[in-house]
């Protein structure tokens, strides 16, 4: 990917992943959504585990038929925010693609209260180097919301623990999506 083709905050989150994380690690998807980034992470990264969250049947569906099956890969239809009840090993990677699945149910979103919840639980899962990466959609009520929370949230985070860059398209309009990076140093 070059950087002309980074046009939005999936593809920048993608070549995020390529750079700064290591293959053989284990990954979570904490909005598994139609699937395209527990693809991008088994066909990128090679992890020894992939997790994949989601509250919606439609998205488990989706994703599963986009993956197949693979044995590095489990996917969990239930809300990011009760990652601790599945998983108890440190994990490199955590996506959160923000908002509501793409043609799907624009009712369903992602909400501001589990997102801070599950990335609060993902902090204490994250190992050393880790990553985080969260695409947020301003341009809908709940996405808006989950903005400002997690800015909120994620500006009180000591710097000496965790490194958090917020990447913008400063020039698009209508409140355009954007991406937030957080590394644990």
């Amino acid at each position: 990917m070059t950087y002309t083709e980074i046009n939005n905050p999936v593809k920048l989150a993608h070549l995020i992943i390529k750079e700064r994380i290591d293959k053989n690690i284990r990954a979570c998807d904490m909005t598994a959504g139609n699937g395209k980034d527990s693809e991008f992470i088994l066909k990128n990264l090679n992890p020894r585990m992939l997790y994949s969250f989601d509250i919606q049947k439609k998205a488990m569906e989706n994703t599963k038929n986009l993956i197949g099956s693979c044995p590095n890969f489990k996917f969990i239809l239930d809300s990011h925010d009760n990652i601790d009840k599945y998983i108890y090993e440190k994990i490199d990677l955590f996506i959160f693609n923000l908002g509501y699945l793409p043609r799907g149910d624009k009712s369903i979103t992602t909400n501001y209260k589990t997102v801070i919840r599950a990335l609060k639980k993902s902090l204490k899962l994250l190992n050393h180097n880790g990553l985080i990466i969260i695409c947020v959609y301003p341009g809908h009520e709940s996405g808006r919301l989950e903005g400002e929370f997690l800015e909120e949230f994620m500006e009180n985070l000591d710097q000496k623990i965790y490194q958090v860059i917020k990447y913008d398209f400063l020039n698009q309009v209508n409140n355009p999506p954007y991406l937030i990076s957080l590394r644990k140093l």
